[in-house]
């Protein structure tokens, strides 16, 4: 005999600032260490080569060493890092495509993945919640590209493309201890209702259309239509926070 579930209560548009809010403190700590430059290599990418020492020696060790340290400052800036003298030329539609184009075909791997193992994990929210979190992290990333740092802007933003909300974080959370989000949080998987809430919340974000979607219920090839699936949803969700902000 089946316990019937508890049908889930809709979150509220509080709830789902604070918990976007929230999430929005960690990911733009995860992208501040991207931009950090603790050694000093992404700086010397606008410079050019030191001055050589004068004793042979000196100029050896010198010459050695800076070969490893320019192969460092040439891949930084090869690859586009921010904070390298390339990204710095870039316009804020580069740097955008740099995330998703790169870091996004690389994260989307994880997102993916599990559908290799077929309908058996489309039973599990596994790729709902991994797509999510996947697609917030690397939206925040664009807004930060066109200059949204505004933590409160950057949950609108995301509220209203993966949630597909209209909320002002700012008038919902100012004023509220912790912004409001400290008891959400600990009571957010503390019953079926909730969570299941929390998941309808995360459904309705830009995912796979047809035929991907109904492709990766497939053993093996499911991973494969997951990454195609997910990918365009990716450039989709980046592209609606663009005409958000410009």
């Amino acid at each position: 005999m089946k316990l019937p579930l508890p049908s889930p209560k809709p979150l509220s548009d509080k709830d789902v600032a604070g918990l976007l809010h929230r999430s929005t403190g960690v990911m733009n700590l995860v992208l501040d260490v991207v931009d950090s430059d603790p050694f000093g290599v992404k700086g010397r990418t606008f410079r050019g080569s030191d001055q050589q020492s004068d004793r042979a020696d000196e100029a050896l060790v010198a010459k050695v060493l800076g070969t490893v340290d320019g192969s460092l400052v040439w891949a930084a800036d090869a690859t586009g890092l921010p904070g390298t003298a390339k990204w710095a030329g870039w316009t804020p539609a580069q740097r955008r495509d740099w995330w998703i184009g790169r870091v996004g075909a690389l994260t989307t791997v994880g997102v993916a993945y599990p559908g290799v193992f077929g309908p058996l994990v489309n039973r599990l929210p596994v790729q709902t919640v991994l797509g999510f979190g996947n697609q917030a992290l690397l939206l925040c990333a664009v807004a930060r590209a066109y200059g949204i740092d505004d933590r409160y802007r950057q949950t609108d933003l995301l509220a209203e493309v993966l949630c597909r909300r209209t909320v002002d974080a700012r008038a919902l959370l100012t004023g509220e201890p912790g912004d409001g989000t400290d008891v959400l949080v600990s009571e957010m998987w503390s019953g079926i209702e909730r969570s299941r809430a929390v998941l309808g919340d995360l459904e309705r974000r830009p995912s796979s259309k047809q035929p991907w979607r109904m492709l990766t219920g497939l053993p093996l090839v499911g991973a494969l239509a997951g990454y195609i699936g997910e990918s365009d949803a990716l450039r989709r969700a980046s592209n609606a926070v663009v005409r958000e902000v410009v």
